[in-house]
């Protein structure tokens, strides 16, 4: 299966997401998204590069000394929900989502890790 067929299963799987992209935040850059939003690429480069900042936070620092390295970031908005998710074992490769706010969190959060565990594993 390729990446676009995963983030197309995801998006499936859970109507509430509008966007599921899969990024590389070396380089900002959206590799492959899915979703029934019709997001631009302008948005998308958005997306990722808030992703990044999220996971590049100096108030983030706190948080890795009390919890460990972060891989996940939320953040709600008036309009919607922005869901970040960075491979555990490639801190490059992240999962950016921009949700309705009824999704169901802990689901999709999880849907995503396995996704994104696949994906940068290579399979």
């Amino acid at each position: 299966m390729s990446v676009v067929d995963k983030l197309a299963s995801v998006a499936a799987a859970f109507p509430a997401a509008r966007t599921v992209a899969f990024a590389d935040l070396s380089s900002s850059m959206v590799l492959a998204s899915q979703g029934r939003a019709n997001i631009t690429q302008e948005l998308l480069n958005r997306l990722c590069r808030q992703a990044r900042a999220s996971f590049d936070d100096p108030l983030f620092g706190l948080s890795v000394q009390a919890f460990g390295e972060p891989h996940c970031s939320v953040v709600m908005g008036p309009e919607s929900v922005s869901v970040f998710l960075r491979s555990e074992t490639d801190p490059a490769d992240a999962i950016c989502c921009l949700c309705d706010h009824g999704i169901d969190l802990a689901g999709f959060v999880a849907k995503l890790r396995d996704t994104l565990d696949q994906i940068s594993a290579g399979g």
